[in-house]
């Protein structure tokens, strides 16, 4: 049993030494491995119908340039301090209201899994059918994924490393040949006139930064593996100001040649099955391990006496009997509305990293952090339901961009809540 603790160690409370970082391309390619995605196929063939091809790129262009400007940001503070997300909230939620947060967060994280893992073997079926004829069943097909899955994730950024060199360029050279063969039917001049005014442009861009807005407000988790932290930093805004924007070209463009929006069956429909196949395998694989990552990691600071790898072998199969059960499109609604609340977090612990503390994560200050800091909860609590009432339509935006909005009033009312708390109280009272 030590001999796995030891193998499966992967800092989850505390930072990571410097012998085990790794150079930033090799952090990008872990984020683009999270990037690659089954929802990401569909949310760029359905933009890319929906707009056409001139109005659909400016919005890959403007949502990647948002989530690159989030994510540097976040890159920034994890390869600044190596301490992953769930650690830093608590320096601006306080040691025990850190809990509260990180607990939404896994609950998040947890129903994304459980959807993506039925969603991968639904998928998988009914590709598996139109290829050899056979009906697998969708409960033994998410089985068989969330088992890669959980294996990958039990040895945390180590394999997730491994698994990014391997499936990244296999995956690049898979969305390249589905676009080069979509090419063969339709030419590059029709496909660059096609219309579209079905949504607006602003609304197809939030589209595009909801898609990846969690992902960018947990890069702390991966980026905290970085060498330097402007390796850190250009990690994220390649991997996300650039890469993200072509993986959605890569699933429109065939979509746009072919009239449907769905890229796995647009592959096989192109007489390219083992290769669609390969991609929906090696895409919800990278990132539902990503997901299951980010899980262990929450619940490791909520559970701090249980070894990491224990906890994300016991998500993974309650994820996993969710996934079997079927029961996951319940939950949908349910996890869309917390979504709304995580991106005011990212606000707030930016706001305490680069203006309250000064850019000042020490281990000493780690020893000194107080139990609950009421300032997070009343940035939180505003931004949630400022983003929810955007979201709704009850109130008018700041940006267009719901997530956006949230991060900025949280950034807001943490810097400002703090300020009139330290005016208010005396110095000794307060614990930043």
């Amino acid at each position: 049993m030590a001999k796995i603790d030891e193998l499966t160690e992967d800092f989850a409370l505390e930072p990571v030494p410097s012998a085990s970082t790794v150079n930033g391309v090799r952090v990008a390619m872990v984020i683009v491995g999270f990037t690659i995605t089954l929802p990401i196929f569909i949310a760029g063939s359905n933009i890319g119908l929906s707009l056409g091809f001139m109005n659909a790129t400016a919005a890959f262009l403007g949502g990647g340039f948002i989530l690159a400007m989030i994510g540097s940001l976040t890159a920034y503070i994890g390869a600044k301090t190596r301490l992953s997300t769930y650690v830093i909230t608590q320096f601006s939620f306080g040691r025990r209201g850190a809990r509260v947060a990180n607990g939404v967060i896994a609950m998040a994280l947890f129903g994304w899994y459980g959807v993506t893992a039925e969603l991968f073997g639904k998928a998988c079926q009914k590709a598996i059918l139109d290829l050899y004829g056979l009906d697998l069943g969708v409960v033994p097909l998410s089985l068989v994924g969330s088992t890669l899955m959980v294996f990958t994730a039990i040895w945390g950024f180590k394999a997730l490393d491994k698994l990014s060199v391997f499936a990244v360029p296999l995956m690049g050279v898979l969305l390249a040949t589905a676009v080069l063969f979509a090419l063969r039917s339709t030419s590059w001049h029709e496909i660059v006139a096609t219309k579209g005014d079905t949504i607006g442009k602003g609304t197809a861009t939030s589209l595009v930064v909801g898609s990846f807005i969690v992902g960018a407000i947990l890069l702390p988790d991966l980026c905290r593996y970085a060498r330097r932290s402007w390796e850190g930093i250009a990690a994220a805004a390649v991997s996300l100001g650039v890469i993200f924007p072509i993986v959605f070209y890569c699933a429109m463009i065939p979509s746009l040649a072919t009239g449907k929006n769905d890229l796995v069956l647009i592959m096989i429909g192109l007489g390219i099955g083992l290769p669609a196949l390969a991609l929906l395998i090696f895409a919800t694989w990278s990132t539902n391990s990503h997901n299951l990552y980010s899980t262990s990691l929450t619940l490791a600071s909520l559970f701090p006496a249980i070894k990491k790898w224990k906890l994300t072998v016991v998500a993974g199969l309650a994820g996993t009997a969710i996934a079997a059960a079927g029961i996951t499109d319940h939950f949908v609604a349910f996890l869309l509305l917390l979504g709304t609340s995580i991106p005011a977090i990212a606000g707030i612990y930016a706001a305490d990293f680069f203006v309250i503390s000064k850019q000042k994560y020490t281990p000493q200050r780690m020893r000194t952090i107080q139990n609950t800091n009421p300032c997070a909860f009343i940035a939180w609590i505003g931004a949630s339901g400022f983003g929810y009432a955007t979201e709704q339509g009850l109130a008018g935006g700041i940006t267009g961009v719901t997530s956006c909005d949230s991060v900025l009033i949280g950034f807001v009312l943490y810097v400002v809540s703090s300020l009139v708390l330290s005016w208010a109280l005396p110095q000794q009272q307060i614990v930043h």
